[in-house]
């Protein structure tokens, strides 16, 4: 039974999906979003926005306003030789995407405060891809099965994570010169990740009613969970003639709610670690309402606006602190490696889902400028530093939550048109992202008994772009 534990194991590690979900500032409402209205740490002087800092809601000054805005974005993702030489994967996608819907109340009395409420979305990835291999391939070893093979392999993966958000801000004035604000975010995440994995050989030398036997080996993890959790954030702002600044703290996400299912089945028929030594191992299991927790680190953020008469000069930043490993989705103790005998293995550790993140400091410049008192162009970049680290997690880890593995950059460029009623903004949105240190999930020309049929992985080349338009209305009632 221990050979097939590290059976499984070893059959089980190749396993990633490609996607870009291991990036804090991919959203485009973020502290250095700038063309988004009230994607600023510090004030730029929106008017009737739902500001990143909830101290900035002091210097609105309208009873009450509305923003509604969108993206129509198409973004691609490529991985050269993701599943072998001459193997890419490759995943596409046009969307249309709601990025928010807010209000804001100006209350006045004795001590005038603002109230901000917002339903914000962020579709965070949309990646599907599958490859196939069909083709003669000495995969076996010629002592019982001599020359090329008759080889088919096939491989899909799919990766769709969704985000809503809710907040409610409040914001006043300390001072002429300092504000305060205070924000609660629930968010609701879901997420469906699936890999699949087939290769199938026909022994050569032998048949059974005219059919050559055949090795097989099969693999399927999908993962399905929701989360609702409550996150907090703080904030200050000093504003002085042309400087402002501001500076935010947002606290970890704490678990509301959270469930998730699994579905696990791996199969191999007749494939043989030895000439002498075939091997046959089942292990399935099907698990709902498992255990389910994703987490989200302290982070600060600071920025810092300059208001000259051409226009604005903004700079922000976040850091975000570490992850320690833990456990994302955590399996029961279940049925899992199966025998002749009715008696089954559990091996939960062998199916945990994980998750672990390094350190990560974001930073931001925008330009805005003014081509007429009532015209204004923007200009802004940021960076996206992927948090994923595999040194951060221990020995044996089959399934990770952290799959995007570069890093991403960010160019915006747009205008706004400014009438006593409501502002109109739109803008271009450009990401790019490229390494080439991306880890292969399988390299199918390479298979052989001793890596299952799944080849020998190593580093690929990957690249990633995604071109958005974003129209956003801001109505002063």
């Amino acid at each position: 039974m221990y050979k097939i534990y590290l059976t499984l194991m070893g059959f089980c590690c190749w396993a990633t999906v490609n996607a870009q979900d291991a990036n804090y500032w991919s959203a485009s409402y973020n502290p250095a979003g700038f063309l988004i209205p009230g994607s600023a740490v510090a004030f730029t002087g929106d008017s009737g926005v739902l500001y990143f800092n909830p101290a900035l809601l002091a210097y609105n000054t309208k009873n009450s306003a509305t923003i509604s805005g969108s993206v129509y974005q198409y973004s691609a993702l490529k991985l050269k030789d993701g599943a072998g030489d001459g193997l890419p994967l490759r995943s596409s996608n046009v969307s249309v995407i709601p990025v928010m819907a807010s209000g804001i109340l100006s209350i006045k009395g004795k001590k005038r405060f603002t109230i901000g409420y917002a339903l914000v979305h962020n579709p965070v990835i949309a990646y599907q891809s599958t490859q196939q291999l069909d083709k003669k391939l000495n995969v076996l070893n010629d002592a019982y099965s001599p020359g090329p093979e008759n080889f088919l392999a096939q491989y899909s993966a799919q990766n769709i994570i969704n985000e809503t958000s809710g907040i409610l801000s409040t914001g006043f004035k300390l001072s002429s010169n300092f504000a305060f604000g205070l924000s609660a975010e629930a968010v609701y995440r879901e997420q469906h990740i699936e890999e699949d994995y087939s290769a199938r050989a026909f022994i050569n030398g032998a048949s059974v009613s005219g059919l050559p036997p055949l090795s097989n080996v099969e693999t399927q993890y999908q993962v399905s969970h929701y989360n609702v959790g409550l996150k907090f954030r703080a904030g200050v702002a000093y504003d002085k003639g042309p400087h402002h600044i501001g500076l935010t703290i947002t606290s970890p996400l704490a678990k509301i709610k959270g469930s998730g299912q699994l579905l696990s089945d791996n199969v191999i028929t007749d494939l043989r670690d030895s000439p002498t030594d075939t091997l046959n191992v089942l292990a399935s299991t099907r698990q709902t309402g498992v255990k389910e927790k994703w987490r989200m680190p302290l982070s600060f953020a600071g920025g810092y606006v300059y208001e000259a008469g051409w226009g604005q000069i903004s700079f922000s930043t976040e850091y975000f602190l570490p992850v320690k490993e833990y456990d994302f989705i955590t399996p029961r103790d279940a049925d899992f490696v199966r025998t002749n005998s009715d008696s089954s293995s559990h091996s939960s550790g062998i199916l945990t889902f994980r998750d672990a993140r390094k350190p990560v400091l974001n930073v931001g410049v925008g330009i805005s400028y003014l081509l007429k008192p009532d015209v204004t162009a923007f200009l802004a970049v940021r960076t996206d530093f992927c948090y994923a680290d595999s040194s951060r997690y221990s020995e044996n880890v089959s399934y990770t939550a952290n799959t995007s593995h570069y890093d991403i950059y960010h160019l915006q460029v747009g205008g706004n048109i400014k009438r006593r009623k409501f502002n109109l903004r739109a803008g271009l949105l450009l990401d790019y992202a490229h390494t080439s240190g991306y880890p292969q999930p399988v390299n199918m020309p390479t298979a052989n008994e001793g890596n299952f049929l799944s080849g020998d992985v190593h580093a690929v080349r990957a690249t990633y772009f995604s071109v958005g338009l974003m129209f956003a209305y801001i109505h002063n009632l």
